[in-house]
């Protein structure tokens, strides 16, 4: 099963904290080994994702034929 944009911002995310702490020195994540050294690209892909997910929501799948979610946001001031 193809996994959804908010699973890859989770388990991203996790990398990102992991090399932040200093819980270990180098992370493999969608094929590459990240060190921390190299975390510039795990922010940057997370910023993509962030994008993507507020164009299309946290459980669209890449290559799915849907369209983006359309947001309507009403207020009212009494």
């Amino acid at each position: 099963m193809a996994e959804t944009l908010g699973n890859k911002l989770d388990r991203l995310q996790t990398a990102i904290a992991k090399l932040e702490s200093g819980a270990v020195s180098s992370y493999e994540i969608e094929g590459r080994k990240i060190t921390y050294q190299s975390i510039q690209f795990l922010y940057k892909r997370e910023e993509e994702l962030i994008h993507k997910i507020e164009s299309y929501g946290r459980n669209y799948v890449l290559g799915s034929n849907t369209k983006p979610i359309r947001r309507n946001i009403r207020v009212s001031f009494c």
